[in-house]
């Protein structure tokens, strides 16, 4: 008896197109994937790809809109604050890196891609820019509240802060062991208490201290 194909639902086949762009676009790199290649892979004509899809940089929009933190990282800066400003970018980094890592060869992958393909950086640019929205606000706010000095700026706070996790997950999976990887929870405690603490010795800025001489 001759088995027929499920037919999917118009959810299901975007679905579909989207997680088999993904695996390709993981192996081959996003240059290289062609709407062929996703047709292919799916099992149907490329004239069906686009008929849910107007490119293939629509279906990478579609793809890291998908995978992305946004919808966690909106939970986790909720008003009102979960805990400190320590504990709430502690748990946005580790959900950061668990999403890195969940997502392994397409985040090193879109690494190498963001060097040399215009199309790729305005894609990750655009979802970068509303992650870093959504932690300027909730950094603004807290600078209002008086918890945050009043000079910082939380723009160059919250793009600090991703470049420094995400060239950090980078190092940590690809130039191991020439660097030596750190723990990623204690890399991520140390990132945000670096950034929201300083380098610096505070005692010793105390009156009386060195800085004082």
């Amino acid at each position: 008896m001759k088995r027929t194909r499920k037919r999917l639902t118009p959810e299901e086949r975007i679905e579909q197109i989207i997680e088999t762009a993904a695996k390709l676009f993981a192996e081959k790199g996003f240059d290289a994937t062609s709407i062929d290649d996703i047709a292919e892979a799916c099992g149907v004509a490329p004239s069906l790809i686009y008929h849910y899809f107007d490119s293939k940089s629509e279906i990478l929009r579609a793809l890291l809109e998908r995978k992305s933190l946004l919808p966690k990282m909106a939970e986790i800066l909720a008003q009102p604050p979960k805990g400190t400003v320590e504990e709430t970018l502690t748990e946005l980094g580790n959900a950061f890196w668990k999403m890195l890592e969940e997502n392994r060869e397409l985040a090193l992958m879109m690494h190498g891609e963001m060097q040399r393909n215009q199309e790729v950086v305005k894609i990750v640019g655009e979802i970068i820019r509303m992650g870093v929205k959504l932690l300027s606000d909730y950094l603004n706010a807290q600078k209002e509240a008086g918890i945050l000095r009043d000079d910082l700026d939380p723009t160059i706070f919250a793009r600090t802060f991703w470049g420094a996790l995400f060239e950090s997950f980078f190092a940590h999976n690809r130039l191991a062991p020439f660097v030596k990887r750190i723990p990623p929870k204690r890399l991520v405690s140390e990132v945000v208490k670096l950034l929201l603490y300083g380098a610096v010795n505070q005692k010793k800025l105390a009156p009386g201290g060195e800085n004082a001489k």
